[in-house]
């Protein structure tokens, strides 16, 4: 009789102790998960940091705390450097650790620079220097005009740079040394890049958003003469309205 009597306090007791290994070991790998996530944001705090400053850049970053999403997490910092007296910021929205090939040391000459011109960690500063510059504005003016003349009017004009092209590169190459013997050291001289300069260059990709295209305009032949060479998409505002593209040899 005595043994029955003490199944159910031992039952209540190994349930309780099972509760508690539950919750010992929840708490444990909670720790242990954001332990791990904080010496990964710490390291990829210290890969971005040396890899602007072995690379020659001279700007500040500002890194944004953690983002969980789902089972991944995010990381962010945005990076600002003073130009001709003004201070320009570039936003990164994800980051992660370093391979061997990205760091500083393979971008802190010119040639290097070029060649990596598409890495995620500098990217930005090339597509910011190419739009904004006074060659890409004469360009959508350009497109503008002639798109208006036919019936279309532009809202937007999108440019994507070339990809693995030995010619763009060799004149980024040239530019930034010319720019870096002139003293030009604002953001390594990037933004002294003008798209005037590599307009016979091919490869570059316009993506054209045009406030309405008619269904009956589709397929109708442009008359793009003069415009440089590349990779044309002609889209519409409307999203129930379709798009096509076109390639300028």
């Amino acid at each position: 009789m005595n043994i029955f009597k003490t199944i159910p306090f031992n039952i209540k007791k190994w349930f309780l102790y099972l509760l508690l290994a539950f919750f010992i070991a929840v708490t444990f790998f909670t720790f242990l998960f954001f332990f791990l996530i904080d010496q990964e944001e710490k390291k990829i705090q210290e890969q971005i940091s040396g890899f602007y400053q072995e690379a020659g850049f001279k700007g500040y970053l500002h890194f944004k705390e953690a983002e969980f999403h789902g089972l991944s997490t995010k990381y962010a910092y945005s990076y600002q450097e003073r130009v001709e007296g003004k201070t320009v910021q570039f936003d990164f929205l994800y980051a992660s650790l370093l391979s061997k090939e990205e760091i500083g040391r393979n971008y802190d000459t010119a040639e290097e620079l070029a060649r990596h011109y598409n890495s995620w960690l500098v990217a930005p500063f090339f597509e910011r220097a190419f739009t904004g510059s006074q060659g890409f504005q004469q360009l959508k003016q350009e497109i503008k005009e002639r798109f208006h003349q036919q019936g279309l009017e532009v809202s937007e004009i999108r440019l994507q740079l070339p990809i693995q092209n030995p010619d763009f590169e060799d004149q980024l190459a040239r530019d930034l040394l010319a720019a870096e013997k002139a003293g030009e050291m604002d953001l390594r001289g990037i933004l002294t890049l003008d798209y005037a300069t590599y307009r016979q260059i091919k490869g570059f990709s316009f993506t054209v958003t045009v406030t309405s295209l008619a269904k009956e305009f589709e397929g109708k032949h442009l008359d793009v003469s003069g415009l440089p060479s590349g990779n044309y998409v002609i889209e519409s505002d409307s999203k129930d309205e379709g798009s096509y593209y076109f390639e300028i040899d």
